[in-house]
Parts: structure tokens; C-alpha cells; sequence
């Protein structure tokens, strides 16, 4: 629970599962660079480098769109980027500090 202005705001539970966000079985978490520092208390930075399991990094060429799910205050705020790698569209997923892809998304490879 958090205090804010004299009112209680209840923490709220991840949205896994919801608005297309992956549950945690679906995950595959990869590193991801940003542009700025990024954190679970201050949010994402834009991603600037991709980091796959076998090694691989790729440059996020551009980003087609982002977008927020949950808040901050409460505890669950997961992000998606939709962003262009190597001329396709992807999608990454922001949650808690780490990144991720959903398993099976052809974006990442396991090791």
C-alpha cells in the first residue's frame, strides 16, 4: 500500500496475461541497452541495443510505437515497444526493470 495526499493506494498485481502481456512461462528475458538508465522505480529508457542469448546484438533502428499499461504507483506498469530491427517489426516488453520478448516471437534465440 502506498500513502499519497492522505488517501491509501492498494499496490496492484502484474497485468501478465492481459492486454497481450506475456505471462512469465511465455517470457524469454534478453539484455537490452538503452539510451538513458531505466530502473523499476524510473521507468524505461528508449532501447537502443538488443542483446540475444547466442551472442547476436542488433540495433534498434527505429521505434514504431510505445505503450503503457498499469502505473507506476501502483507497481505494475509494463511497457511495450514496438520497434524496427533489421528492417522488421518487433515487439519488446518492459516490466519491473527487465526486458523481454515473448517465447516463440522469432525475435530472440535461446541458448
Amino acid at each position: 500500500m502506498y500513502e499519497r495526499g492522505g488517501s491509501v493506494i492498494m499496490k496492484k498485481h502484474s497485468l501478465a496475461g492481459t492486454c497481450g502481456i506475456p505471462r512469465e512461462p511465455e517470457r524469454i528475458y534478453i539484455q537490452v541497452d538503452t539510451i538513458a538508465d531505466d530502473g523499476p522505480t524510473t521507468g524505461p529508457a528508449d532501447p537502443q541495443y538488443i542483446h540475444w542469448a547466442d551472442g547476436r546484438c542488433w540495433k534498434a533502428e527505429s521505434i514504431y510505437c510505445r505503450q503503457e499499461f498499469g502505473r507506476m504507483i501502483f507497481g505494475n506498469l509494463c511497457v511495450r515497444y514496438d520497434i524496427c530491427i533489421a528492417r522488421q517489426r518487433r515487439t519488446l516488453w518492459w516490466e519491473n526493470g527487465r526486458w523481454f520478448v515473448r517465447r516463440g516471437s522469432g525475435i530472440a534465440v535461446t541458448a
